[in-house]
């Protein structure tokens, strides 16, 4: 069952076009300048995605390694949807929506949501 892709279940880029060969080389370049001075981290992500290809992970193992390694580049972890089928799109909390914090003391706590 080598050589998967992820184009097979989803693979159209936000105009509905089929992705091409550039669009992966395009998002494969911002990955390596983004991380131009963490080599390891460019490294790793090909590994990611040679793991895959070859059936050592499946697209959840990939989603889930995908989100560690690219923490904190938003962009990156967005961008990556370009790559997957409907069903499996990541999408992240918004900023400003903060979990609920407990304000007060003893028995008047209260649950206080961030503005």
């Amino acid at each position: 069952m080598g050589g998967r892709t992820f184009s097979g279940g989803g693979g159209r880029g936000k105009s509905g076009q089929k992705l091409t060969i550039l669009d992966s080389l395009t998002y494969v370049i911002t990955v390596k300048e983004t991380f131009q001075d963490k080599r390891e981290k460019y490294d790793e992500f090909l590994e990611i995605m040679k793991d895959f290809r070859t059936d050592r992970i499946d697209i959840i193992g990939v989603i889930a390694r995908v989100k560690k390694l690219f923490k904190g580049h938003d962009d990156l972890i967005l961008g990556f949807n370009t790559f997957l089928p409907e069903k499996y799109k990541i999408s992240l909390p918004l900023e400003y929506e903060q979990p609920p914090q407990e304000i007060g003391v003893g028995r008047t706590r209260k649950r206080c949501y961030g503005a």
